[in-house]
């Protein structure tokens, strides 16, 4: 907003019945008059399906009656059942079924009847149309558009500020790109394109204004949630994913990935001498095997550097419930050039499940990264191996923490996630909050070594050229910094007794943070601690499997 225009503004929202959204308003937080609950939603992954029909056979991805299923060219596209069975009014849990437009309904009848004023902002991190799983309605760009565009109108209907307040705000929502919300999925072209264009136009309500031409030019940006205090970075993951072929990861300067991991960089060096907090989301986890090496390791770099500005980094796309950590080890360039043939190698060797079960067709291109390519067991041995490996006594700033949340389409059971933030304020969060200065970094060590000669006498040793050191870590922001996660509550939907029961199904509580954890926050600390504890008890173990997959006793079943 320009402070130049702000008469206009002023006259102007007397004519308007409906005000500004949130994300356009730039007045800073004032405690005394705020009336900030300190929570905010997670959602992502809702995939509603217009060609579901209830009764519809799940091999066919519940789009034909089971009597007139041939079963021909089906295949498996996320972990799941992929035959036997039918679909039921509200979908069908653990299976390749997509969400009945009925179960999106009642998600958003839900959050209308029990979160409205009850949160702060909306974190959706996308995929809101579905997926590309059969041959005989194959996906094209209008329906994706469509579909993307009804979800958005869902967004505004139930969070419509209240028309008899004519100072109440739109909360903020700050939506994401997923890597089905485009056609064809996965792929991305540098911006700008039509992809980008028709997203500004559905979005331009949840884009700020002053991001709007970053939007345009990359299809990220960054929203004040909380203005001054917290800012909501929505990243354009297609840009770091592998499977897009339209890009080339973050080699060059002229990747948009590389340019998107620049404006990332200014603008938390902004949030930084600003004193905000601020949570990175996106739709594909910031993975090893999902995230070009090249953009991982920014990522990685980034999320450490900052870690005293960055308080949460939430994503989707996995459709399972955990968390895994971004480690100082894996910034080793030999490592990951290591890692990096390794993969290629494997990539060659692999057949994907596109080509073992759709061989009449020419395309090669597979919808999902290495997690739905090779299954939750596979990914769950190179999770239980990152746990294994924390030191006894880890180098916190050495780690940061990605928390990807699971989904409303029931690859398993339809879930949202409610954190609770701080939101008490320090006299002097300048005490408190330790920050580090580009003039407090270590240094280099220029020191001579010395050492001795055949013949006894002590001689310098010649300076061989020492590698650039990175810049240690500064210090995280502790729970006391405004914005800092302290809990989430995980609600999930139980599908099987919603079908049964054939009436308006109901989210509830499957855990918290505290209760089932022990967490007193959402810090690394606790996380690191929690990941030592699954690893050596077994009963943990099992309960941290069992809503991974959010209830649906197939943790094993993969």
């Amino acid at each position: 907003m320009l402070y130049s225009s702000g008469l206009i503004l002023v006259l102007a929202s007397c004519l308007q019945s409906i005000p500004t959204t949130s994300a356009q308003v730039d007045e800073p937080y004032d405690p005394d008059v705020s009336q900030l609950v300190g929570r905010f939603l997670h959602i992502t992954d809702i995939h509603p399906d217009e060609h579901y029909i209830t009764g519809g056979s799940i091999s066919s991805s519940c789009h034909r009656n089971a009597t007139d299923d041939d079963d021909d060219g089906m295949r498996a596209m996320r972990p799941g059942r992929t035959d036997g069975g039918i679909g039921g009014l509200y979908g069908s849990p653990y299976s390749i079924c997509d969400s009945p437009f009925s179960l999106a309904n009642a998600t958003f009848d839900w959050i209308d009847k029990n979160l409205i004023n009850n949160i702060d902002f909306v974190v959706w991190t996308g995929d809101n149309a579905r997926h590309d799983s059969d041959n005989e309605h194959p996906r094209t760009q209008d329906e994706i558009e469509d579909l993307n565009k009804d979800i958005a109108k869902k967004f505004l209907e139930i969070f419509t500020p209240d028309k008899d307040d004519p100072f109440q705000q739109r909360i903020p929502i700050v939506p994401s790109i997923g890597n089905n919300d485009v056609y064809p999925h996965n792929i991305m072209q540098a911006g700008p394109n039509r992809i980008l264009q028709h997203f500004s136009d559905i979005w331009s309500e949840f884009i700020p204004e002053s991001q709007y031409h970053t939007f345009q030019h990359g299809g990220y940006y960054v929203s004040e949630v909380v203005p001054g205090k917290i800012a909501v970075v929505a990243l354009n993951t297609l840009y770091f994913f592998n499977q897009n072929a339209a890009v080339d990861g973050c080699k060059t300067e002229d990747e948009p990935g590389t340019d998107q991991m620049d404006w990332l960089e200014v603008e938390l060096d902004s949030l930084r001498k600003r004193k905000m907090t601020a949570y990175l989301t996106g739709h594909v986890p910031p993975a090893r095997k999902s995230y070009s090496i090249t953009c991982f390791t920014r990522y990685t770099d980034i999320a450490l550097k900052f870690q005293d500005v960055i308080v949460g980094h939430l994503y989707g796309h996995a459709n399972i419930d955990h968390f895994f950590l971004l480690s100082q080890s894996t910034l080793n360039p030999e490592i990951m050039e290591e890692e990096e043939e390794a993969g290629v190698a494997k990539k060659e060797s692999q057949v994907s499940l596109r080509t073992q079960r759709r061989n009449e067709q020419d395309d090669d291109d597979d919808e999902y990264d290495p997690f739905h390519a090779m299954g939750l067991n596979s990914y769950l041995l190179e999770l239980w191996d990152q746990y294994e490996d924390i030191p006894r006594h880890a180098k916190l700033t050495d780690y940061a923490i990605v928390l990807v949340g699971p989904s409303v389409v029931p690859t398993y059971n339809p879930t949202l996630r409610v954190f609770s933030y701080q939101l008490a304020i320090e006299k002097d969060m300048s005490q408190t909050i330790p920050r580090i200065a580009p003039e407090d970094e270590e240094k280099l060590d220029e020191e001579d070594e010395e050492f001795e000669d055949t013949t006894g006498k002590k001689k310098k040793k010649k300076k061989k050229p020492k590698k650039p050191k990175r810049p240690v870590n500064p210090p995280a922001a502790p729970p006391i910094t405004f914005g800092f996660p302290l809990n989430y509550t995980q609600y999930w939907m139980n599908l099987t007794e919603a079908n049964i029961e054939q009436k308006q199904p109901e989210y509830t509580i499957e855990y918290t943070s505290h209760e089932a954890y022990g967490m007193k926050d959402l810090s690394v600390t606790h996380f690191l601690n929690l990941a030592r504890q699954i690893m050596k008890d077994t009963k943990l173990k099992e309960t941290y499997l069992a809503r991974m997959v959010v209830q649906t006793g197939t943790e094993n079943d993969h």
